[in-house]
């Protein structure tokens, strides 16, 4: 069946486009190329180009496929999305691997490059499906409140510092003043998220029960499932697969075994969601003092002779099946649960 492979290179202010006409992995036509401006303007363009350019063929049979860039890439996503366009977004990293060794490096190439995969892994595609309003409010949110407990946390120990090493003087006093004052406005701003996180959360019935059904597990708490639930679309993004989730998260172990002479013991991999795993750590320790059933599993490993970050990471992979499957079945979390180890 001849489809349309559409591969976006997003920037800040353009994208670059390339098409390719492909009958199964069969190119049956000259490739296209482009360049739109990152605007509404420029995305109806884009749609009103591929129509010329594609004879007619129908657009069910379009597939738009391009690098998960962050914000720079959910305007176009979303206007395509809006429109009944397939769109495609993938991460840079399985695009780049697939891609082999190559001799240019241009936003055309890069745009060919991801048409290309497009082409060949077209039937493992995941359709792009923006966050609801809701959840996309709450994403922006969460993200402002952890940046603004960043800084808190810097300010505090540049202040303390201070304090331990300069002389008393009007400076010190001026600096120390200064300081209780920019950190009691960042306690008040902080408060105010937290507030605006709650009242967000209620008045979305979906998110409300997702959010009671997460923080229903002793040791999670209300900033632990909110990135939960954002980094998840509602856990429906990986369609409910914990094993999926804890590969994002990046707790899930990977072992290297190759002939005679490489056998590694496995280990979680250095590319993940980062902000998520630290948040998720904390999970996992609360967790280890509240919840009997995981303290007892957690424990259990102890014994087994687990050392105590491979218990720990143990933990949280148990904690995503859990509330992976609490969310899935709309049920909340029983006391009496008894894991196995």
């Amino acid at each position: 069946m001849k489809k349309v492979f559409v591969g976006i290179d997003f920037s800040k202010e353009k994208f670059d486009v390339a098409v390719i006409f492909a009958d199964g992995l069969l190119e049956t036509a000259c490739r296209e190329f482009n360049t739109f401006k990152t605007t509404v303007s420029g995305y109806r363009q884009l749609v009103r180009w591929i129509k010329q350019v594609s004879a007619g063929l129908d657009p069910s049979q379009w597939l738009f496929c391009g690098e998960n860039t962050g914000d720079y890439s959910k305007p176009l996503c979303n206007f395509l999305y809006g429109k009944g366009f397939d769109m495609w977004l993938e991460n840079a990293k399985s695009i780049r691997d697939s891609s082999g060794i190559r001799r240019l490096k241009s936003d055309r190439a890069d745009a060919a490059m991801i048409a290309e995969y497009a082409m060949r892994n077209h039937d493992r595609t995941i359709l792009y499906e923006p966050l609801s309003p809701a959840l996309s409010q709450l994403r922006e949110l969460s993200l402002y409140r952890q940046m603004l407990v960043r800084q808190r946390s810097g300010f505090l120990v540049r202040r303390d510092e201070k304090m331990l090493t300069m002389e008393k003087s009007p400076v010190k006093t001026m600096i120390s003043q200064s300081g209780r004052r920019i950190l009691s406005e960042l306690d008040k701003e902080i408060d105010k998220i937290d507030k605006k996180i709650a009242s967000l959360i209620e008045s979305d019935g979906e998110l409300a029960e997702v959010f009671r059904i997460v923080t229903s597990v002793p040791g999670i708490g209300t900033q632990n499932a909110v990135f939960m639930m954002v980094y998840t679309n509602n856990f429906r993004k990986f369609g409910y697969d914990p094993r999926k989730i804890a590969c994002y998260y990046g707790i899930a172990p990977f072992g290297r075994d190759s002939g005679t002479s490489i056998h590694s013991q496995p280990h979680v991999h250095y590319m993940a969601n980062r902000q998520i795993k630290a948040m998720l750590t904390m999970a996992a320790m609360a967790a280890v003092r509240y919840n009997p059933a995981i303290a007892l599993y957690y424990n259990g490993l102890l014994k087994r002779g687990k050392k105590k970050q491979v218990a720990l990471n143990n933990v949280k992979n148990k904690l995503i099946h859990i509330v992976t499957a609490l969310v899935r079945k709309n049920t909340k979390y029983d006391i009496q649960y008894k894991i196995s180890i």
